[in-house]
């Protein structure tokens, strides 16, 4: 326990003002100097920039691995699993397609509808201007 620095007696306060007291319980800090902080912000942005880099290139080298893994079993696959492919894949194409084709159906409806009412307001006043 000698290590420790020997405290003031209880009881004994600073004399003088209450900054001084505060002054006195305080340790002496020295601020850091400017230099350091900018050293630390730098390498802080240095190694956040290669830690994004190599998580992306590693993402790329990743997809580029499932693209040819991918690729590679398409070329190997017999005729008969080339054609149960095609027709999940025109399946799952049919199922997005319904839903547009209905959408443009009702879109399309909807402007014949504007149409005509537009041609009936156009028959209506010029069937009310005086001759």
């Amino acid at each position: 326990m000698a290590s420790q620095s020997p405290r003031p007696p209880r009881g004994s306060r600073p004399r003088g003002s209450p900054a001084a007291a505060a002054a006195a319980r305080a340790p002496l800090a020295t601020p850091p100097k400017s230099g350091s902080t900018l050293k630390r912000v730098i390498w802080t942005g240095a190694f956040a920039a290669v830690t994004i880099v190599g998580a992306l290139y590693g993402a790329g080298l990743k997809t580029q691995q499932e693209y040819k893994a991918e690729r590679q079993q398409i070329v190997e696959a017999t005729p008969e699993q080339r054609i149960k492919d095609l027709e999940k894949r025109r399946g799952a194409l049919m199922a997005q397609k319904i839903p547009l084709d209905r959408k443009l159906h009702d879109l399309q409806a909807r402007m014949r509808a504007k149409e005509a009412e537009e041609q009936l307001k156009a028959t209506a006043s010029s069937d009310n201007k005086p001759k």
